[in-house]
C-alpha cells in the first residue's frame, strides 16, 4: 500500500454531500501499480481501477471506469410547455462505462507521446423524462438529430504533452504546460462515429520572488455523427458565471492572472498553514453547439429594446420583461462570447487552498449588456435581471488554481 489512502469529504451550497478516495498498491520498486478510485457527488458516482507498468521507457496502463456526471443543457434545449429551460430544469446526466489501454513514450524529460484505444458506452439524457421527450423533438426539428448520445464508441487517440512547470507549495511558479490531443472513433458496425481535437496551453512567468503572471487557454472542437461535448464555467475557468454554464461541441476559454503574495505561507509538519495571496484576473469564454452561431464579437450597429421593468405573467407567474423604444447600439461588443474581470484572495487551511473571488461580468458595451443580461435573467427566472447580472458576483471554492 503506497501510504495512507487519499480521502476527502465535503458539502456544497445546495446541501449535496460529496466525497471520494484513491487507494494505490505497488511492488517494492514502485514500477508496477494498481489504483482504485471512488468518487461521489450526491447520487452521481464514479468508480475506476487501473494497472500501470512503469518498468520500461514505453510505459502502459489498462483501466476501466464506470462514471455518472452531470451538466446543464441550457440554451439549445427546448421544451414546448416551458420554453427554453432554466438552470434547475436543465440538469442532464452522462453515464459512461468502458475501458481503455494507454501507452506513454517519453521523448525527453519534458515531452511525451500518449496513445490510447478503448471501448465506451454513453447514455446522456435529462433527469426529467418529460423534458427529455419534448426536448428531443425540438432537437430533431432544429438540428436534424438528437444532440444527446446513446450508444457505444471505440475511440483511438494520440496526445502530445509538454511539461516544464516548476511548482511551489501554492501552485505553479514558472514554466509551461501544453497538451494537444486528437481522437477518432470510427463508425463501424453499431459503433457511433466522431472526431475530437483538444488543446490546453498554460504559461507561467515568475515575477520577483513569488509573484506569477499566468496565461491559460483551452480550445475544443468535436464533429461527426455524434460529436462530444465540452462544458465549463465557474471556479477558475470562468469566474463570475455559474458552474458548468457553458456547453458546446466547440468551445474556447482563457484567462490572464496576476498572482502575488500578501502574507507568506508557512510550511508545517501538518501541512501548509496561513498565508494570503492576491489575484487580479480577466476571463474570456465562448461555446456553441453545431448549428448555433459562433460569432464572438461585433462592431456592426444593432437595434435593441432596453428593458424598463418586469411584470408577472398572470397565467404562469413567471417574470416577463417590459421594453422601452428601440435603441441603436454601436461600437465593439461581445455577441456569443462572455468575459469577466475582478480580484480574488487565496489562503490555506491545513493544506487546502481556499479561494474568495469577486468578479464583474462584462460585454464591453453598457447598452448591449442591459439588453442581453436582462434577457438571460428572464430565462433564468430573475427579477431586475440586468442589474443582477451586472453587479459583483462572489464565489468561494476550494482547490489548487493551476
Amino acid at each position: 500500500l503506497q501510504g495512507a489512502p487519499n480521502f476527502g469529504v465535503g458539502v456544497n451550497s445546495n446541501g449535496d454531500v460529496l466525497g471520494g478516495t484513491v487507494i494505490s498498491f505497488a511492488d517494492i520498486l514502485g514500477d508496477q501499480q494498481f489504483n482504485i478510485q471512488a468518487y461521489s457527488v450526491e447520487t452521481y458516482r464514479t468508480y475506476g481501477a487501473s494497472y500501470v507498468n512503469l518498468a520500461g521507457r514505453l510505459q502502459f496502463a489498462l483501466q476501466g471506469t464506470s462514471s455518472e456526471q452531470y451538466f446543464y443543457g441550457l440554451g439549445a434545449y427546448y421544451a414546448p410547455t416551458l420554453g427554453f429551460l432554466d438552470r434547475d430544469d436543465a440538469i442532464a446526466t452522462r453515464r459512461s462505462n468502458g475501458g481503455s489501454a494507454v501507452g506513454i513514450y517519453p521523448l525527453n524529460r519534458f515531452q511525451r507521446i500518449e496513445m490510447s484505444a478503448g471501448i465506451y458506452n454513453y447514455k446522456e439524457r435529462f433527469a426529467n423524462d418529460t423534458l427529455r421527450q419534448q426536448s428531443e423533438g425540438f432537437q430533431q426539428a432544429q438540428f436534424g438529430t438528437t444532440l444527446f448520445r446513446d450508444g457505444s464508441f471505440m475511440p483511438f487517440g494520440v496526445r502530445f504533452v509538454q511539461e516544464t512547470t516548476i511548482f511551489r507549495e501554492y501552485g505553479p511558479l514558472k514554466g509551461n504546460s501544453v497538451m494537444l490531443g486528437y481522437e477518432y472513433a470510427p463508425g463501424v458496425g453499431n459503433f457511433l462515429s466522431r472526431q475530437t481535437v483538444d488543446l490546453d496551453a498554460r504559461y507561467y512567468a515568475r515575477l520577483a520572488t513569488n509573484g506569477v503572471l499566468a496565461f491559460r487557454g483551452r480550445a475544443f472542437r468535436s464533429w461527426g455523427e455524434f460529436p462530444d461535448f465540452f462544458f465549463f464555467g465557474g471556479q477558475s475557468e470562468m469566474r463570475g458565471y455559474d458552474y458548468l454554464h457553458f456547453l458546446g461541441h466547440k468551445a474556447f476559454h482563457g484567462n490572464l492572472e496576476l498572482r502575488f503574495p500578501l502574507v507568506e505561507v508557512m510550511a508545517t509538519p501538518i501541512g501548509i498553514l496561513g498565508g494570503i495571496r492576491g489575484t487580479f484576473f480577466f476571463n474570456f469564454g465562448v461555446a456553441a453547439i453545431d448549428g448555433q452561431p459562433w460569432n464572438m464579437w461585433s462592431r456592426d450597429p444593432a437595434v435593441v429594446r432596453p428593458t424598463t421593468g418586469y411584470v408577472e405573467n398572470p397565467f404562469t407567474g413567471a417574470p416577463e420583461a417590459t421594453f422601452g423604444p428601440p435603441v441603436e447600439v454601436s461600437g465593439f461588443r461581445l455577441n456569443n462570447a462572455r468575459a469577466s474581470y475582478g480580484f480574488g484572495l487565496t489562503t490555506f487551511a491545513i493544506g487546502f487552498p481556499i479561494h474568495l473571488d469577486w468578479s464583474w461580468p462584462t460585454l464591453f458595451n453598457r447598452e448591449w449588456e442591459h439588453a442581453v443580461f436582462a434577457r438571460e435573467a428572464q430565462v433564468n427566472g430573475f427579477i431586475n435581471g440586468s442589474d443582477y447580472f451586472r453587479r459583483v458576483r462572489f464565489q468561494l471554492w476550494i482547490g489548487y488554481d493551476f
